[in-house]
């Protein structure tokens, strides 16, 4: 008799099945995965939000927040020439939209805003969250509609 060396249709067969009953098993949890870095990426953005807040009244100056739609990234800065002291493009399913109501967030020295507006930003399913700055307050709100 001589040794087989190769694999039946059978065993390839059951082999592939068992891939495919692991991988439906990994997909939702792929899904949840996502959902939690997406949560995570806006949760970011906010912090970086009330930051520039506290920075511009714990250094008694500016901070602006651009809002860059083509890039689909935002950056901080303590003035229109200085160097960016934040550089974030979002990148889980994230990205602004053209629909938003101002490009840059300032906040002033005492932590107001000098201008208030409304940021929406997409996510990949199309919901859309709202990102707004109050003008007297300077209260950041994030809401998903």
């Amino acid at each position: 008799m001589t040794a087989r060396k190769g694999y039946t249709l059978i065993e390839i067969l059951i082999v592939i099945a068992l891939f495919s009953i692991l991988l439906s098993l990994a997909l939702p949890n792929l899904n949840f995965y996502l959902n939690f870095m997406e949560r995570q990426e806006m949760e970011e953005f906010r912090n970086d939000l009330l930051y520039a807040r506290n920075m511009a009244i714990l250094e008694n100056r500016y901070y602006i927040v651009y809002f860059f739609q083509d890039l689909n990234s935002y950056m901080i800065k303590t003035g229109e020439h200085s160097p960016a002291i934040k550089n974030k493009t979002f990148n889980n399913g994230l990205r602004l939209s053209k629909n938003s109501t101002t490009t840059n967030f300032t906040f002033t020295s005492t932590g107001a805003p000098a201008n208030s507006g409304t940021v929406y930003i997409v996510n990949r399913k199309g919901r859309r969250y709202r990102v707004t700055l109050s003008p007297a307050t300077g209260r950041i709100e994030v809401k998903l509609e």
